[in-house]
């Protein structure tokens, strides 16, 4: 729910036949990084691919990035200490940013490292810059002779000050403090920049919540409180969130931040209005077994659910479906129904004079199968895939 700093793609690297992909926003909540991460499907030994599709505002870091032998959990620990920056400490950091890569220059080559940028996100929320109101050397010249940055002017007459070289002293300035122009500023480093903590470059470990709701008091009830829920949440818990909230109306909040186990669950749930539908969805959820939470993903995809009562009527019929994770593409599905329907030396031989693709397409087909982010869906009996709402019908026409 904050802001978009880059755009990842992420894939298995020079795995034949495999078309497992994430895209993912970063930065990213925990439960977002493992959902990816099970969209691709890594196995043991597999390399992780990493592309930057987006750099939104950060189009500047490109060139720099791409350099870079960083991991997913690097990236997007840099991502969500720029999504922090207000538009002053951006400004700052794409300052400070320029000098640094001018002092590598300047030193005869070198890199911005990972650290270096992460050094400067953490840099620019403190005092080591100055921001001023300036475009060009002129204006920068104008403000320093203005404000007495120049002892050279001290006395001089108005009429002499109008006729000074205001872009002269600016770029003598500038070029002496080492200072860059920025969107319309000038940014003046003059303290220390502060080393921002290490950071692993694998995951983080799966979060011990399931999900997790930021809450706070919409702006028109006045105050800023916050409250932080987990689901599934007992009636004491939702009733302590309230009183931490100051309201008893969950109408009165508004959702600040959202993670789960779920990514898109909070898509289908208007919330806060329906919190407490929406508990009682976490509950079910809660009680599926892990290995079954990505079918039930699958299931939310395919039939794109948009409202609580659905995706609560597929945590019911669950074992209605089958989800083959291995599963990514046509080809896989090709080679997979070879394998199954002759030996597999056999298949192997046969492989070179098939064109998988067509014949997975027609395998999908006639299994009414769909492939997933998650893996080949289709239901346990190899009936078509109807939609919930069609499934509810089916059920009261048979009962009739």
């Amino acid at each position: 729910m904050g802001k978009k700093i880059f755009e990842v793609y992420l894939a298995k690297e020079d795995v034949p036949n495999n078309e497992a992909y994430a895209k993912l926003e970063l930065p990213a909540s925990p439960w977002e990084l493992w959902d990816a991460m099970e969209k691709v499907r890594l196995k043991d030994g597999e390399a992780l691919y990493m592309e930057i599709d987006d750099y939104y505002a950060f189009e500047y870091l490109a060139p720099h990035l791409e350099e870079l032998d960083i991991s997913l959990n690097e990236l997007n620990d840099l991502a969500a200490r720029l999504a922090t920056l207000d538009e002053v400490q951006g400004i700052a950091f794409e300052g400070l940013f320029s000098m640094e890569v001018q002092k590598k220059v300047n030193a005869n080559g070198g890199i911005i490292t990972m650290q270096d940028m992460r050094d400067l996100a953490v840099s620019v929320k403190t005092d080591c810059y100055h921001v001023v109101d300036a475009a060009d050397d002129a204006q920068l010249g104008r403000f320093y002779a203005e404000n007495d940055f120049v002892p050279e002017l001290e006395g001089i007459s108005d009429a002499v000050f109008e006729m000074l070289d205001f872009a002269g002293i600016g770029r003598m300035m500038r070029c002496s403090e080492n200072g860059v122009f920025v969107n319309s500023l000038y940014v003046l480093r003059d303290g220390e920049l502060t080393t921002a903590p290490p950071v692993q470059k694998t995951l983080p470990e799966k979060p011990g919540y399931l999900f997790r709701l930021t809450l706070g008091l919409c702006p028109d009830f006045g105050g800023d409180r916050t409250a932080v829920l987990d689901l599934p949440a007992s009636e004491e818990a939702l009733a302590a969130a309230q009183e931490q909230l100051g309201t008893l109306n969950w109408e009165n909040t508004a959702v600040l931040n959202y993670d789960g186990i779920l990514p898109n669950a909070a898509v289908f749930a208007d919330l806060p209005s329906e919190l407490e539908e929406f508990n009682a969805f976490t509950k079910a959820a809660r009680d599926i077994p892990r290995s079954e939470l990505s079918k039930l993903k699958a299931l939310l995809e395919q039939f794109e659910v948009r409202d609580i009562e659905t995706a609560l009527f597929l945590t019911e019929h669950l074992a209605d479906y089958i989800l083959t994770p291995e599963i990514s593409s046509p080809q896989e599905a090709a080679l997979d129904q070879l394998c199954f329907i002759m030996d597999r030396e056999e298949a192997v031989r046969l492989i070179p004079y098939v064109n998988l693709f067509n014949y997975g397409e027609t395998v999908i087909h006639a299994d009414n199968a769909a492939l997933t982010s998650y893996g080949l869906l289709h239901r346990a009996d190899y009936e078509p895939m109807l939609s919930p709402i069609q499934q509810k019908q089916e059920k009261e026409m048979t009962m009739q």
